[in-house]
């Protein structure tokens, strides 16, 4: 009998040849081309839904914008054409810990034109690399973003061919993201130095809202949008109703001991899953607590996480969760903070205790799951009561105009230099009395307005380490570097504000002539990134003349508003839930689509075949 992945395999071949229309000779010779790169340097004989189309793209000389499934190969979507173009593939990723991951599984494949470029480097392995670069041997360039804060690299890559950008985890660059990075607001300025002759951004989660923000953010040429959604058929999807939190809890008891099928519908009754590698997603920290309490307690191997853990607490979750021994953990019940970086393939269910805020947010978590492309379940405890978490959270982040002057007198408060000023987090909270969310929130509003901009986060401490071979007299020639260079010689300030007083620059500078020093060798420098740097543009004064108008302060709750209402729609959907989906992330889906895998459609199918006999 055929497997159920071989199945899915053909699946995947008939979706793929219906793509495209009839060959003609010179489709053909590009497929051929592409088939032989893709078997010479990864060894696999097709490619997923997809994946050719956004390829094709690329080599043709188009930028690209992919919103391309959690877990479907889009990272083989840059790699490849990086193997076949003449130039250099850079890519920009949040996590080094993914571009490690990366660059270690293209290595065991013995694909060694590859490097990692980032602060983690000695002196040496960032000038081996370097050296690398220069005798041609590197193909495809992971660096993190902060790296790019030096034009001195900038200067340094500027001299090689720069045939493909690539910008992972797109959505990050949104300001209205719930992943926003400040280090990647400084990649518009990158572009315009590099002048790459493809763009290309990937992403999993951004609707066509994010899509329109981010393009603005970058101001790039106008990119093919190509979007395949969620569509993977491994992926089940069901919502199961409860009354209340008891219920919930029987729920997934039963779900969590049966053996024989899905006890949550009928619809999914004939396929097998265990309690084994799972996530349990909650909305608030205590409810990881309580949920895991109760699994331990039922002598499940579990345990909770979330932000609140100091942070060996969390990595040891984290690692025992990862541990397929019997000393490991089965089931991790956390909040949203367990997120980027979990890339366990053998995950076979994520359950959603409570509503997510967002479809994207919801999309980006259950597509942990099944990676290696076996059956996994995707399910959401659905209780209407759930909805007015969501209603308090927008409640509780809303900015308005009082809340809007009151932060930005704050954050003038602080010591600076000139307009600049480098603010902890926890500060912000105490002095404002606000939450984390809420403060980004008015940041981002601050920042639309005008009257800041946030610049990437700097370290509050700094330790410096001056390389052996300059200690003898040796300085920079650039006269700029130079003066830096010998106030952090003869001074024992090592904070960010300290430091710019002395050489008399602001953080900003301060921050990329560091960046310059160690990349010429004088200096390592390392510090953990724990302050926004914000550059003050116009005074809270002007801010209280503005109209509730003027500031849009409803804009936020109605988006939020919105985006909830597209969960609820997801939740109570009747037809196909993978046609909600689709249709949010701005594909064009027919009103009878039917992915056939979802808990509708395989309640509907089965309804079907009782009905004809």
């Amino acid at each position: 009998m055929q497997s159920l992945q071989d199945l899915l395999k053909e699946v995947d071949a008939i979706l793929d040849s219906t793509d495209t229309p009839e060959p003609t000779a010179a489709m053909t010779t590009a497929t051929d081309r592409l088939l032989a790169g893709l078997q010479t340097h990864f060894g696999y004989t097709s490619f997923r839904k997809g994946q050719r189309e956004i390829i094709k793209a690329i080599l043709d000389g188009e930028n690209v914008f992919a919103v391309f499934p959690t877990g479907h190969g889009k990272s083989l979507c840059y790699q490849l054409p990086a193997l076949m173009l003449d130039g250099i593939t850079v890519v920009i990723s949040p996590l080094i810990s993914l571009m490690k991951d990366q660059v270690d599984g293209l290595r065991e494949q013995g694909i060694e034109a590859v490097s990692l470029i980032n602060s983690a480097l000695t002196w040496e392995e960032y000038q081996s690399e370097l050296s690398r670069l220069q005798r041609n041997e590197i193909k495809l360039l992971y660096i993190s973003p902060e790296r790019l804060r030096s034009r001195r690299f900038l200067d340094i890559l500027n001299a090689f061919p720069i045939s493909l950008f690539v910008i992972d985890e797109a959505h990050c660059i949104s300001q209205w993201g719930r992943d926003f990075r400040p280090a990647y607001l400084s990649l518009r300025d990158t572009l315009d130095v590099l002048q790459p002759r493809v763009i290309a951004l990937f992403t999993a989660t951004a609707p066509p809202e994010i899509q329109d923000d981010v393009l603005n953010v970058l101001n790039i040429p106008t990119p093919r949008i190509l979007t395949q959604g969620i569509d993977r058929p491994n992926l089940k999807l069901c919502v199961q109703p409860n009354e209340d939190e008891d219920e919930k809890y029987q729920n997934l008891e039963k779900f969590l001991t049966n053996q024989n099928g899905h006890s949550l519908t009928a619809s999914l009754g004939n396929l097998r899953t265990s309690p084994k590698n799972g996530i349990i997603y909650a909305g608030r920290r205590r409810e990881t607590e309580a949920i895991a309490d109760f699994l331990q307690r039922r002598r499940f191997r579990a345990d909770f996480y979330h932000a609140g853990l100091e942070p060996h607490e969390r990595n040891r979750v984290q690692e025992a969760f990862f541990d397929d021994s019997e000393n490991g953990l089965d089931i991790v019940v956390a909040t949203n903070a367990f997120g980027m970086g979990i890339d366990k393939p053998d995950i076979r269910y994520i359950i959603h205790w409570t509503l997510t805020g967002t479809l994207e947010e919801y999309c980006q978590e259950i597509g942990r799951a099944g990676r290696d492309g076996e059956d996994s379940f995707c399910v959401l405890f659905f209780c209407h009561d759930d909805r007015g978490l969501h209603e308090w959270f927008i409640r509780e982040n809303a900015p308005d105009k009082s809340f809007l002057i009151k932060l930005l007198r704050v954050i003038e408060s602080f010591r600076g230099i000139d307009k600049y000023r480098a603010v902890a987090n926890e500060e912000l909270e105490w002095m404002s009395g606000a939450k984390a969310t809420k403060i980004l929130v008015s940041l981002s509003y601050l920042e639309k307005l005008g009257f800041l901009k946030r610049w990437y986060n700097v370290p509050s401490q700094l330790s410096v380490r001056f390389h052996t071979s300059w200690i003898e007299g040796m300085e920079p020639a650039d006269a700029e570097l130079r003066y830096l260079f010998r106030v952090l010689r003869e001074s024992r300030s090592r904070t960010i504000l300290e430091i710019s007083e002395a050489a008399e620059l602001s953080p900003k500078a301060v921050m990329e002539q560091l960046a310059e020093l160690q990349n010429d060798g004088y200096i390592q420098y390392w510090g953990q990134e724990d302050l926004l740097l914000i550059e003050l543009l116009q005074d809270s004064e002007l801010l209280g003349t503005l109209t509730g108008e003027q500031i849009e302060v409803g804009d936020y709750v109605r988006r939020k508003q919105s985006q909830i209402d597209q969960v609820i729609v997801y939740a109570l959907e009747a037809t196909c839930r993978k046609r909600v989906i689709r249709n949010y992330f701005g594909e064009d889906v027919a009103e009878d689509y039917r992915c056939g895998t979802c808990d509708l459609c395989q309640n509907s199918r089965q309804s079907s075949v009782v009905g004809r006999q």
